[in-house]
């Protein structure tokens, strides 16, 4: 950063933030930690299309697009630069907007693609994320709204500590899978999209214990309003806006049909100035196609969806050449492997049989008088892969449950009124093989979760788990 903006930036804090100087100083001088985590990602987004001089299409919007576009085919397709800016839902779409202003010019083409949620559709915004995201990038505050600068005073100062803890303690967060920065390279170079191979589904039946209730999706006139204003703005620099789709997990439409999704869609047309390219049928996809939720595709399905984006984008255009994006074989998902664990407790629970394997569905009369328990890995020789919502919720007794590696979903609700729970121990070592939600311990305020000392950072800065950083705690397997 040039001295001049450096300076600017300062003053600009200080007097929009109203932080502290000595704190101010503190927490910029400590060296970049998240760098390496799936948040280090956002700056080479920014810094692509700030640096990008040509006439371009930016894909904006949340994870899915992160994982579903690949750049470097819509770019053999549409000769046009393409540069990927969606990232993750929890920065906030409304984010993405504000930063995409750095660098729209004449000619540019933005295709508006949020999550289908009431958070992608929101002004949602996460003060935390955001530093996160930003660390060690600060001139990209100079693009943020002053009322979401003004969020971001209060967190400063726990940001700078989670940086310090960091930084006196051995280095940055360790973290592996998918959710690192290393993910968009290739040949250990930025390549501006997805790289990581995640060869199939890899979540319990094909999906999470999400589904889709258009109803529900609440889409409230403040972001509709931002989001024209927005519009106008591309607009206004000679560029323009379509809106478009990320892809949708078949198995999430339990009770919804397209008719639904059909009328969500044409409420949201009403309301916005905005052309729709895209028709939202076709971005209901077959479950292999997905990775670890209902809208992250796998390596094969990222075909799938950059060439339905392509083919949107042509009609677009007018453009009748053939799409040369070649779909590959559907991925088949093989047996996990399973461990068995210890049983001792199989007897304080109920099963029920599903697709390889069993849940519990409840507490037996002996499991109901437990204050601790261990969940089993097998019962008649399945393994245990879940368990209900249902099993603990208003249980006055339990105070501590340890879950093993087998169990791959934790259900939103499912310590509800557990008021002396406290204690929850995981033995998982991949937080990628554990769906959760972000009402896990909804009910249960005096819970902390326990994750083993080694794989601690994979949890806290886990597109999912990071949710519960706050309730995450270290322990030590014996």
């Amino acid at each position: 950063m040039k001295k001049s903006s450096l300076f600017y930036l300062i003053v600009s804090l200080l007097l929009v933030l109203s932080i502290p100087i000595s704190i101010l100083s503190f927490g910029f001088g400590i060296p970049s930690q998240f760098d390496e985590t799936y948040y280090g990602e956002l700056p080479y987004m920014f810094n692509r299309l700030k640096e990008n001089k040509n006439e371009k299409i930016i894909v904006l919007g949340n994870s899915a697009v992160a994982f579903g576009t690949r750049t470097d085919l819509m770019e053999q397709e549409l000769n046009k630069d393409v540069i990927l800016f969606g990232l993750y839902a929890a920065i906030g779409t409304k984010t993405m907007m504000d930063l995409s202003k750095v660098n729209i010019s004449k000619g540019d083409i933005i295709v508006f693609a949020p999550e289908i949620s009431s958070q992608g559709l929101s002004l949602y915004f996460s003060a935390r994320n955001t530093w996160r995201a930003i660390d060690g990038h600060y001139d990209m505050l100079n693009y943020i709204s002053n009322e979401n600068k003004q969020v971001m005073t209060g967190n400063f100062a726990n940001f700078t500590a989670e940086k310090f803890n960091y930084f006196v303690n051995g280095g940055k967060p360790e973290v592996d899978g998918v959710y690192q920065q290393d993910s968009f390279e290739l040949d250990g170079q930025e390549a501006g999209y997805m790289t990581y191979d995640r060869p199939y589904n890899i979540m319990l039946d094909g999906t999470n214990e999400e589904k889709i209730n258009f109803d529900e999706i609440e889409v409230k006139d403040e972001f509709i309003d931002y989001l024209n204003d927005y519009a106008n703005y591309v607009r206004s620099k000679g560029a323009d806006i379509y809106f478009d789709f990320t892809p949708l997990n078949k198995l999430i439409f339990k009770d919804a049909t397209v008719e639904d999704a059909q009328a969500f869609v044409n409420k949201l047309k009403e309301k916005l100035n905005i052309r729709f390219i895209g028709d939202i049928s076709k971005y209901m996809l077959d479950y292999r196609w997905f990775y670890d939720n209902n809208v992250h595709m796998n390596s094969s399905g990222m075909y799938v969806y950059t060439r339905q984006l392509v083919e949107d984008l042509k009609v677009a255009f007018k453009d009748s050449s053939p799409t040369n994006i070649t779909i590959p074989q559907i991925p088949d998902i093989p047996l996990p492997v399973y461990e068995d664990g210890d049983n001792t407790y199989e007897d304080c629970f109920t099963y029920q049989t599903i697709r390889r394997g069993c849940k519990i569905t409840g507490l037996t009369k002996k499991g109901k008088e437990q204050d601790f328990i261990i969940l089993p890995s097998m019962h008649d020789e399945l393994p245990v892969l879940a368990f209900d919502a249902t099993t603990f919720q208003d249980n006055k007794e339990i105070r501590e449950i340890v879950v093993p590696k087998n169990i791959r979903a934790l259900m939103d609700n499912s310590f509800n009124g557990c008021t002396r729970l406290n204690r929850l121990i995981l033995r998982h070592t991949n937080p990628n093989y554990v769906n959760v939600g972000t009402a896990l311990l909804a009910g249960a305020d005096s819970c902390y979760i326990y994750v083993m000392d080694e794989y601690y950072d994979n949890f806290a800065n886990h597109y999912n788990w990071s949710y519960y950083k706050d309730r995450l705690t270290k322990y030590v397997k014996c």
